[in-house]
């Protein structure tokens, strides 16, 4: 899918060991209210995706995605199931696993140590925003990575943002990453509105629910 490597993805790509993709609308997908049917419509699309970059399905790392601020650790040894309780995921930069986040208005952050290749995704919705999820991945990968949130890099993706919605949450992200210790430059926001272009994207409150999901990959190029 050529529209899975946008240019705001370019800073964490341009590291050769880095697998990074945002998968956005998919055309010819029956949409209905059901979350687990649409996405499980949408997998065989996702997982050529993950071969294209020569990825293993089963290397994929998912979280349940509960709206609140844990985060997990995770690694080569698993499976693909959600990992309980948790809306991110991050690993230790040999890890070869992928990390995934489904998105359907709420933001998904890619954090990447630019010094030792940890990884780290987010599900940054409007509670998740309020509850600093991306403070406590970056407090989580320091304490069982060592990163220093000075050395990373992070990414927003598309989401949904005024006037379509009256909670700014990229603001509110941006501010929670600096206070973090990461640097304006290091701070990389893809400026599109998933509720302004349903062509592009799917947007939960603009379809009011019978739409289907995004999905951000992070991961590990083969060597």
């Amino acid at each position: 899918m050529s529209n899975c490597n946008p240019a705001y993805l370019e800073r964490l790509n341009a590291y050769p060991e880095n697998f990074a993709r945002f998968i956005t609308r998919i055309p010819g997908v029956e949409l209905t209210t059901d979350r687990a049917a649409v996405i499980s419509a949408l997998t065989p699309t996702h997982e050529a995706v993950l071969k294209e970059g020569g990825i293993a399905p089963k290397m994929l790392r998912r979280a349940q995605q509960v709206h609140g601020n844990k985060v997990a650790l995770v690694g080569d040894i698993g499976c693909s199931f959600p990992v309980e309780g948790v809306d991110g995921l991050f690993c230790g930069g040999k890890a070869d696993c992928c990390l995934s986040i489904y998105v359907a208005d709420c933001a998904a952050v890619w954090v990447y140590d630019t010094q030792s290749g940890s990884r780290g995704l987010v599900h940054s919705g409007k509670l998740g925003t309020q509850q600093n999820i991306v403070g406590e991945l970056l407090r989580s990968m320091r304490k069982a990575l060592g990163v220093q949130a000075e050395n990373c890099i992070a990414v927003i993706s598309p989401c949904i943002r005024p006037p379509h919605y009256e909670v700014d949450i990229v603001t509110a992200i941006k501010d929670q990453l600096r206070q973090a210790g990461l640097s304006e430059d290091n701070i990389i926001d893809s400026g599109l509105d998933t509720a302004a272009d349903l062509d592009t994207f799917y947007s939960y409150r603009v379809e009011k629910g019978k739409t289907g999901r995004m999905l951000a990959l992070f991961g590990r190029t083969p060597n």
